[in-house]
């Protein structure tokens, strides 16, 4: 099924690694949307949300359409992301929000300590077995792999698609996720996501386009 399979080995996750900044970029039933009235958690300026990362990183406020996963549903299409689990509720779906916005937007500035306290557990593991095997890329830590292997020539896509990303959809079950948004260029995107110690994590360096 499209998208729905376990984070990528090591090996693989170095791939995506030296790709990171462009593979994000794109050019159910009881479905419901979001409203300006329903706030995100509270955010602690200068310190990312639900995570220790950086000091420096202050996050931003972003605005989602919502409107659940059937909007993205393509006829006679895979569409085992857009009806994977089930639909959840505007105010679960903001959580989440939440901190994939924090996450792309430490991704555009390249505020790698804070774009890791976003990260699920399982994304962390495997950063440490690659700078295990990679001495080059900085050691076992997530923010110094990130630094040394993201893509210079990306950052101002990043910077585009953290500015427009606009989450439609939060599909569930049990610990896993997958957020639904809207990227560069229209373009639906699913993002991985996990729960881990009552918050929502980002499973993935990228997220994988529906279309």
């Amino acid at each position: 099924m499209r998208g729905i399979a376990k984070l990528p080995i090591v090996a693989a996750l170095a791939a995506l690694l030296l790709a990171i900044g462009f593979a994000a970029c794109g050019g159910g039933e009881g479905d419901s949307g979001s409203t300006a009235s329903q706030a995100p958690p509270t955010r602690v300026e200068g310190k990312p949300n639900g995570g220790g990362g950086s000091a420096h990183f202050v996050p931003k406020h972003h605005h989602d359409s919502g409107g659940g996963s059937r909007q993205f549903r393509v006829k006679g299409g895979d569409n085992s992301i857009e009806e994977f689990g089930s639909e959840a509720e505007p105010p679960e779906r903001n959580r989440a929000a939440v901190v994939l916005h924090d996450f792309l937007d430490a991704r555009a500035v390249g505020d790698w300590a804070a774009a890791c306290s976003y990260l699920a557990s399982s994304v962390i593991e495997s950063f440490q077995q690659l700078g295990a095997q990679a001495k080059k890329t900085g050691g076992d830590s997530c923010a110094g792999i990130l630094e040394k292997l993201a893509n210079p020539a990306a950052k101002q896509a990043l910077k585009e698609e953290a500015a427009q990303a606009d989450v439609g959809s939060l599909r569930i079950e049990g610990e896993r996720a997958f957020i639904i948004y809207t990227g560069l260029g229209g373009t639906a995107i699913a993002m991985p996501m996990a729960h881990e110690g009552g918050a929502w994590k980002v499973a993935s360096l990228a997220g994988t386009p529906l279309s």
